[in-house]
């Protein structure tokens, strides 16, 4: 699916989710289609189950990282999770890699960041998995190409939706 980043950005920053801090609320956004026939609220998003917010770009650590997070919306698909992949490319240029790719989740593009700076983002890719309620359950940074970051995504979707955890990624024999 095809969206471009609109509308204004709330002006909240959000940091690591750590057990002594209270937890974060999920900013206000709004997503535009490129027609502007459809808007995306993230709040009304939130209302129908939990949201990935996956902010990344098409190198190839995110390349090789993706098939993992496809797997992980697979799993939860039918049990309410949403995945939204946010470029940092122009909407061109991410059209024929979602294409390629066989992207099955909303994604946009952002190429001026502005997501990442609502967020505090300061790696690539960065993962916010928001419950229903809007409140932010985990920020996970960093590209693991063997997907470990995408299992431990699971593990905590898994809690939130009240289900068995679904392997989306192999561990790791040690040589």
């Amino acid at each position: 699916m095809r969206v471009v980043l609109t509308g204004t950005l709330a002006a909240i920053l959000l940091s690591g989710v750590s057990i002594a801090e209270e937890p974060k609320q999920a900013p206000k956004v709004t997503l535009q289609s490129p027609d502007g026939k459809k808007s995306y609220d993230l709040a009304k998003l939130l209302e129908k189950g939990p949201v990935l917010v996956r902010l990344t770009c098409a190198c190839s650590g995110c390349d090789k990282e993706l098939p993992f997070f496809q797997k992980l919306q697979a799993a939860y698909n039918t049990k309410g999770l949403q995945t939204i992949a946010v470029f940092r490319e122009k909407a061109e240029a991410i059209e024929s890699y979602a294409v390629k790719k066989d992207i099955r989740f909303m994604w946009l593009s952002d190429p001026k960041g502005d997501l990442w700076k609502t967020f505090d983002a300061k790696t690539m890719p960065t993962n916010i998995l928001i419950d229903k309620g809007g409140r932010v359950v985990s920020i996970v940074g960093g590209c693991t190409i063997d997907g470990k970051n995408a299992q431990a995504l699971s593990a905590e979707v898994a809690k939130i939706l009240h289900t068995s955890v679904a392997k989306v990624a192999e561990p790791k024999n040690p040589k």
